[in-house]
């Protein structure tokens, strides 16, 4: 048993390369962010190179889907009474090893197509690279505390790094998602905008007068839809007075906090802003809940419907482990069905249900 044990260490060191894949530096000028609406412009891949950047996200994605997985067993493997051995841990660290080294193959040629990609898909692709690198460090550490273990396969040190792997492989998949369900529904708003811009010009050649001026309040929530970044772990609220707008909320991102206000104050009429929007505190605990509610609330066929809306009416707010649900449902029974699916998540301390009914 020794001599097979001393075999796996020495596998395990020879072959886990995931560090130095994908914290390879890369010649490139340093990336340019474009923090607003304006990097959303375009928001289709339409070059071929643009295309392939999309798979490969893709691909990335997929992969830290497998990383979790292997992740989330290896925690099950830590638990008291696990009679696994040694050979099973190292196995699944393998595995986890194997999507890594995938993962960070795909970031270099998405480093490669980076100055040809869409201004939302180099930003992405500058913020993959240290979240992925992230998780190859945790996998390292989890591999060397096994073998610094000698057996002793549910140390506190193991146990950890192994919990860090699994909140850490959720990572690269929740700003891949947030990132390309953004560009999908900014798409259609591009469409709807264009088709909507080419029937006012149409009603002004044929002398047809136009729809009354939006108001104030019209014009700040339109603006708010488009923001990038703006997705279903997100809410923004706002409030008019006179010339003045005040904005709330609770948002994951610090640029969206950003974004809104710079979007309202561009808005003619607006004299002042003032944002109170909060930014929630980085937790891989939350992430988790967040994901696991997502699929709960949106994967449930009684709500599977609001999936088709490029702006996910259910809101999923998770602060320290507590999840606010808020935004508007069509009827009661979704009201509530939310709240029950969002209540069966493991790892909510509670749920708080602020949804509200109406058309």
């Amino acid at each position: 048993m020794t001599n097979t044990v001393q075999r796996t260490i020495g596998l395990l060191a020879a072959v886990f390369m995931a560090t130095q894949l994908i914290g390879a530096p890369h010649h490139q000028s340093a990336p340019t962010y474009q923090g607003s609406s304006s990097a959303f412009q375009q928001a289709a891949p339409l070059t071929p190179a643009q295309k392939e950047v999309a798979e490969l996200l893709k691909q990335i994605s997929a992969n830290a889907a497998i990383a979790s997985r292997h992740a989330e067993t290896l925690e099950s493997y830590t638990r008291a009474g696990s009679r696994l051995q040694y050979e099973s841990h190292a196995a699944e660290l393998n595995r986890a090893r194997a999507a890594i080294n995938s993962m960070g193959s795909d970031l270099r040629r998405l480093q490669e197509l980076r100055p040809g990609a869409l201004p939302w898909q180099q930003v992405l692709i500058d913020r993959t690279g240290p979240v992925v690198a992230g998780l190859a460090g945790h996998t390292t550490e989890a591999i060397e505390q096994l073998s610094a273990g000698r057996g002793q396969l549910t140390t506190a040190e193991y146990r950890d790094a192994v919990l860090n792997m699994y909140a850490h492989a959720a990572q690269p998949r929740n700003l891949i998602a947030v990132n390309l369900d953004y560009a999908q529904a900014r798409e259609k708003l591009n469409r709807l905008d264009e088709a909507t811009a080419q029937t006012l010009a149409a009603r002004e050649s044929q002398g047809s007068p136009s729809k009354a001026p939006r108001s104030l309040e019209q014009r700040v929530l339109s603006e708010l839809l488009k923001l990038p970044y703006y997705g279903v772990f997100d809410h923004l609220a706002f409030q008019v007075d006179g010339d003045r707008v005040t904005l709330s909320g609770d948002v994951t991102w610090p640029m969206l906090k950003t974004d809104a206000e710079r979007a309202v104050k561009r808005i003619e009429g607006v004299t002042a802003v003032s944002n109170n929007i909060k930014v929630l505190p980085l937790s891989p605990h939350d992430d988790r809940i967040r994901l696991a509610a997502y699929r709960a609330i949106y994967g449930h066929s009684t709500l599977a419907a609001y999936r088709l809306n490029p702006h996910p009416p259910i809101r999923i707010i998770v602060e320290n482990g507590n999840v606010t649900l808020k935004g508007v449902v069509a009827t009661e029974l979704d009201r509530t069905m939310a709240h029950m699916q969002a209540s069966s998540v493991p790892g909510a301390f509670s749920v708080t249900n602020n949804l509200q009914v109406g058309s």
